[in-house]
């Protein structure tokens, strides 16, 4: 089929067919275009994938989106733009957007999560759907678990987010792709869901889904679990997203979700008789769970970082991204993991009992959370803003650098372990697991503020924001050296 070009009696009857009211607008947007001299044409399906070249498959958009609109056909970057609207509303709340938003935004807010009836027999199921029809499905048993499930072609009207088992929000990019995908292709695995209260919840496959209802899609492909455990279900998705993962949950995502398991396994390990402390917790779970030290120890490490990113008085979190970092954000919870955490939360399990006298993690946490509230106070408020770029911002950007962070974070553990005194090797690689009083505190700050203080952060030279960007502390700590700034030097010890 050979290309060919508008005339203008077919360019006149187009934007004619598109004005309303006496208004032209653009097809991407439905904005009105005002200025003649900026209608462009374009395919509706694109001649690339043998589009029409009539004129029914012709549209009026503005000069801007005919530039930006690239190979996209005209509906595709249409809905493209929606999506990037979308997602910038829902970033606006605290966790995210989610599928439930999804179909909230095509169905109504009462539109989804629809509940059914079912009736189990040996070898099938009849379900009712809310609108009163019947289907009847095979039944299915796992020979592992025992869980029985069938598969079904859904309606989205009934589907909605397990938030027990799926906490992740969508992320815009992956949803764009499968987006794309869907228009083309067909769903090769279905969205794995469980019935809860007479409710279809989706607890794996949230990103296909959501792109698939944005689609326009009515109907999913769905392998759907009767009465399983779901903590069972819950360790099980743990394991395929972090051990074998395809796409990993964000890190403060399998945090809070191995806490969730740590809260209920340690209370079963508090009604056992004897003493208690971390390492017989750990032993609990390798010898009645029934899992390995490494996935044993990896769940209290996880509890513990989460209580300390959950305590209400840790200004840090107004500065920790939930998912990977953005402009807004100058830290990840990765990124406090690999600094923070590692530097200055002894690692786990200790063998004290328990509240006795010499269990100090409960101390250790408020020790760490006044540091990053020091931290917070001299490094990033009236700093840290995206917004302005300017200067102050600038300096703060340098400071939490991924290099840059990775470096100084070990070189403050050495300061504050030399202004608590301490000798001993092991003692300073627990240097808040222990009281530490006002005075050491007023130590502190003097030394942080020291920190932020010196010249590299402000000088102008670009040579030092490519070597703070170079995300290998050994590299960012040779170039601190070389530029004058160590733990010496914090200090005071310089000659």
């Amino acid at each position: 089929m050979a290309r060919r070009q508008l005339t203008d009696q077919e360019k006149k009857k187009v934007v004619e067919r598109h004005t309303k009211d006496g208004v032209l607008r653009c097809f991407v947007d439905n904005e009105p275009i005002e200025d003649p001299d900026q209608v462009e044409f374009h395919h509706i399906t694109p001649w690339s994938e043998d589009g029409s070249t009539n004129i029914d498959n012709i549209a009026p958009v503005c000069r801007e989106h005919h530039r930006r609109i690239r190979t996209l056909s005209l509906q595709e970057f249409r809905d493209k733009l929606n999506l990037d609207r979308f997602f910038e509303d829902g970033f606006k709340k605290a966790d995210g957007v989610r599928l439930d938003d999804v179909l909230a935004s095509r169905l109504g807010k009462d539109g989804y999560g629809k509940t059914c009836r079912i009736e189990t027999y040996d070898n099938y199921v009849k379900v009712y759907w809310h609108n009163g029809q019947a289907e009847l499905f095979p039944l299915y048993r796992c020979p592992v678990t025992h869980f029985t499930y069938f598969y079904a072609l859904v309606s989205i009207k009934h589907l909605k987010n397990d938030r027990e088992l799926q906490p992740r929000p969508l992320e815009p990019v992956r949803m764009w792709e499968l987006y794309r995908h869907f228009l083309r292709y067909t769903q090769l695995a279905p969205a794995i869901c469980r019935l809860a209260d007479s409710q279809i919840l989706l607890f794996d496959g949230q990103h296909k889904t959501a792109a698939q209802v944005w689609a326009g899609q009515q109907q999913v492909e769905c392998k759907i679990y009767l009465e399983a455990d779901p903590r069972a279900i819950k360790e099980t998705v743990l394991t395929a997203h972090d051990k074998l993962r395809q796409m990993p949950f964000y890190t403060s995502t399998l945090i809070a979700r191995y806490s969730d398991l740590f809260r209920e396994d340690w209370e079963q390990y508090l009604e056992r008789p004897g003493q208690k402390s971390e390492a017989g917790f750990v032993e609990f779970l390798v010898r009645i769970k029934d899992l390995t030290k490494a996935e044993a120890v990896k769940r209290l490490r996880s509890a513990i970082q989460n209580d300390i990113l959950e305590y209400p008085e840790n200004r840090l979190r107004e500065y920790i991204a939930e998912k990977n970092k953005t402009r807004k954000n100058p830290l990840t919870v990765s990124a406090v993991q690999r600094t923070f955490f590692a530097e200055f939360v002894a690692s786990p399990p200790i063998d004290a009992e328990l509240e006795s006298p010499e269990d100090f993690r409960q101390r250790e946490k408020e020790n760490l959370i006044r540091l990053l509230n020091l931290i917070v106070d001299i490094s990033l408020v009236n700093r840290w803003n995206p917004e302005a770029r300017n200067e102050a911002h600038r300096t703060a950007e340098r400071i939490y650098a991924a290099g840059s962070l990775r470096a100084w974070a070990p070189m403050l553990r050495v300061v504050i372990a030399q202004a608590l005194n301490l000798i001993d090797d092991e003692e300073r690689r627990r240097v808040f697991f222990r009281e530490v009083d006002e005075e050491a505190f007023g130590i502190i700050e003097r030394y942080l503020k020291k920190l932020f203080s010196h010249k590299l952060w402000f000088d102008s030279d670009p040579e030092i924001d490519n070597n703070l960007r170079v995300n290998n502390p050994e590299h960012v700590k040779e170039f601190f050296r070389r530029r004058g700034l160590s733990p010496e030097w914090i200090l005071g010890l310089e000659v």
